[in-house]
């Protein structure tokens, strides 16, 4: 029984925290903090001493974010030169208040700039920035350097040999983690299923549930292609991602089809209807003891949950026995145990070839200016946001103006447009004051006493480094009561320091919401929108890539890449237009609409998805027999995604004049879709349908883009209509509508 708690506990865990990297993060800020205080304690050190090195100790957590351990030990080793001419830097120039700011400002400029080099660029320029600042913070002389530069070292081999020599996390266990996280978020998927297929009722709370489920399974799979995509590729992590993708795509198309039969209201009282639905809950329940790492006990369960099934003839709604033919095919992909279990001859082709194949590394070269252009930009406005913290600093406080500018300087992490930083800007306000609150409560509750405080110390600290990411008012609230221990322990807290504190935090957020809006500004707006043209542009190439691979000896694993890579491009998309989507927004009409926008995009995304998924069963260089028609379906889709890009990049708010649109969920939407006969389960004619959703979509698109496009050579089934759609169009059809569509668009524009 404890053990069946703990496995449980465990499992919560990790699909809490994917791969347990927060935990772990979190843990090695604590113990590497109290391993550097412990050290330099023992050595006697001054508090100055102390602050610096415990402080340091923290950044190094907070800088660095590879997945990789290798990578981060790399990050670590550059941080420890960085960090010590920064301090050094500062130090020199304490005596000299208008130079140290000068060149403060300098740091801050060539801190941001180095953002440009993706996430170890922003971890350097973290150590460079929280140094510097630290040494403003202490107050550090020169001929107090070698005392602190040695702080900083003891900080550094305190968290190494912490990292490295307590509880090491290797690459392999790593990936392990995160698969064990995939299969924890799979077992609630399909344990929400079953029970949304037994009890048959309360359809759109428990379709909801689904759906974040769904969500989070989506999420776990994208931090696996980022962890593969920082390590050294091999085969066998090369086949490792088509293999998760195709269980993911499995379970997405089992609940869409669970959704589907279960808000049909038919027969719903029936004796034959609620035993077909058991024997589909008994099915999926089954699945749950067979996780992707695979045993052989677990097959064998599943096994058995596989008696008395259609086989044996039960009866049913069609809707309630589409589902079947999905457990069959999850149960199929769940049997792969991994790339060793491949079949003969299905090899994949080296990364940095199979991604020449569909024009990868021409968008990389784009996304590389995109970033270097966007980390300009941002190098700016935070040195203009700094200037103005630090001029508005001295008026609040001559001594501790450093804390609006270190408000200034975080709220423009990882956010680019003016929304992302007003939105950051509240979230660290809020965060701000709840801490001071909770910091002032737990100093006055606890009053002098050091060793309690240093444990309420690691426990904030535990608390920033823990909570997602997502959650920022939280990390605020744990920094700030951080911070109020840390003021108790130096005998300098006061209930006017606090609120110094709330104050400088505002005039820092302040100056950075001026600075956005001020310099070189880029809205909510043109940000969504430029992410939309990649989303497009991305979707384009997975097109052409399905338009040659579908004749010519094009790897299908190629597709599943592309596929992933649009996901990335959605990421990147529902990120932009997070200020829009929010709660609070004041804008409900462009709300719904962005809502609306990312529900078609999540379908389409989706069947992009399967497309990928159905590819990867083809041998390879396999040409399929409807080759003509998929060719074709797929260059009607690419010229529809042509014509959304030309929509989506000129003009901002095409579809501003349109109705309110009801915004759904993207299984929801799926699960409308019309029904296609089990007849049409090969894996050919399933590239069809994908292909032809995939065109639906598109077309829901362009009329939520651009309300004016009237295609009358389109036709789109109402959702409600269930009946079984033929597939495909002949070729001819399909070249002719092609030929239309293309036409009419060329004259419109």
């Amino acid at each position: 029984m404890v053990a069946r708690t703990t496995t449980s506990l465990w499992d919560r865990f990790a699909a809490f925290d994917p791969g347990l990297m927060r935990l772990t993060s979190a843990m090695r800020a604590v113990l590497g903090t109290a391993a550097t205080l412990a050290v330099l304690t023992a050595l006697r050190a001054p508090e100055t001493a102390l602050v610096v090195g415990g402080f340091t100790a923290m950044t190094t957590s907070l800088a660095i974010s590879d997945l990789h351990p290798r990578n981060q030990l790399i990050t670590l080793g550059l941080g420890v030169p960085l960090s010590l001419a920064s301090l050094s830097a500062g130090a020199a120039l304490t005596p000299y208040p208008t130079a140290a700011e000068l060149i403060f400002l300098v740091v801050i400029h060539v801190a941001v700039q180095a953002r440009r080099f993706g996430p170890r660029g922003l971890g350097l320029g973290i150590f460079g920035f929280m140094a510097f600042l630290l040494s403003q913070f202490t107050q550090a002389r020169a001929d107090r350097l070698p005392q602190l530069g040695a702080s900083v070292l003891v900080a550094f081999a305190a968290v190494t040999a912490v990292w490295y020599c307590v509880g090491p996390v290797t690459a392999s266990e790593a990936l392990r983690r995160l698969r064990h996280a995939f299969d924890v978020r799979l077992h609630d998927v399909l344990r929400d299923t079953a029970a949304m297929v037994a009890t048959g009722q309360d359809i759109d709370t428990r379709g909801r549930s689904l759906q974040d489920r769904l969500d989070t399974l989506h999420a776990s799979v994208l931090l696996i292609e980022d962890f593969l995509d920082e390590r050294a590729a091999d085969e066998d992590t090369e086949a490792l991602l088509p293999h998760l993708s195709r269980v993911e795509v499995a379970a997405q198309r089992l609940a869409v089809l669970a959704v589907r039969a279960m808000r049909t209201p038919e027969a719903r009282n029936d004796l034959a209807e609620r035993t077909a639905r058991q024997r589909l809950a008994q099915r999926i329940r089954a699945l749950r003891h067979q996780p992707t790492v695979g045993t052989p006990c677990a097959a064998e369960r599943c096994a058995e949950g596989y008696e008395g099934g259609p086989a044996n003839g039960p009866t049913g709604s069609v809707l309630v026995l589409d589902c079947f033919p999905a457990v069959d095919e999850l149960a199929e992909a769940l049997r792969v145990l991994g790339p060793r279990d491949r079949p003969a001859g299905r090899r994949t082709p080296p990364r940095k070839h199979a991604s020449l194949t569909f024009g990868a590394l021409t968008d990389r070269d784009t996304d590389t200016e995109s970033l270097k252009r966007g980390a300009t930009r941002q190098a700016f406005q935070v040195t203009a946001a700094s200037a103005l913290a630090i001029a508005g600093g001295h008026l609040l406080s001559p001594h501790l103006w450093y804390w609006a500018v270190a408000a200034a300087w975080v709220v423009f992490i990882k956010n680019e447009s003016t929304g992302e930083v007003l939105l950051q800007s509240l979230r660290r306000l809020a965060g701000t004051v709840l801490g001071v609150v909770f910091g002032y409560g737990l100093a006055a509750l606890v009053g002098g006493d050091g060793p309690v405080l240093l444990v309420l110390l690691l426990l904030c600290m535990f608390g920033m480094f823990y909570t997602p990411s997502h959650a920022y008012w939280a990390v605020t609230f744990f920094i700030t009561g951080t911070l109020g221990m840390l003021l108790a322990l130096m005998d300098t807290f006061s209930m006017h320091v606090l609120l110094l504190r709330v104050q400088e935090t505002a005039l820092g957020v302040s100056c950075g919401i001026l600075a956005a809006v001020l310099v070189l500004p880029t809205t909510v707006r043109r940000a969504s929108d430029e992410e939309l043209v990649g989303f497009l542009r991305v979707l384009d190439r997975l097109l052409r890539t399905v338009a040659a691979g579908s004749t010519h000896t094009v790897a299908p694993t190629s597709w599943v890449r592309a596929a992933h890579d649009l996901d990335q491009a959605l990421e990147s998309f529902r990120k932009a237009c997070l200020p829009l989507t929010h709660p609070l927004t004041p804008q409900r009409r462009r709300r719904h609409h962005v809502r609306h926008l990312l529900e078609l995009l999540e379908a389409g995304a989706y069947h992009a998805r399967s497309l990928a998924a159905t590819a990867e069963r083809l041998p390879t260089g396999h040409v399929p027999e409807c080759a003509t028609s998929l060719t074709a379906a797929a260059e009607r889709a690419h010229e529809t995604v042509t014509h959304l890009i030309r929509v989506a990049g000129h003009g901002p708010g095409a579809a501003s004049h349109m109705a309110r649109p009801t915004a759904v969920r993207a299984l929801s939407r799926l699960s409308e879709e019309q029904r296609v006969s089990r007849n049409w389960l090969s894996p050919e004619h399933r590239l069809l349908l994908h292909i032809d959703r995939l065109d639906a979509t598109l077309t829901a698109l362009v009329r939520a883009l651009d309300p004016l496009t009237v295609d009358p050579h389109r036709t789109t089934a109402v959702p409600s209509e269930r009946v079984d759609i033929l597939l495909p169009h002949g070729p001819a059809q399909a070249a002719a509508v092609s030929c239309a569509v293309l036409t009419d668009r060329c004259e419109r524009a």
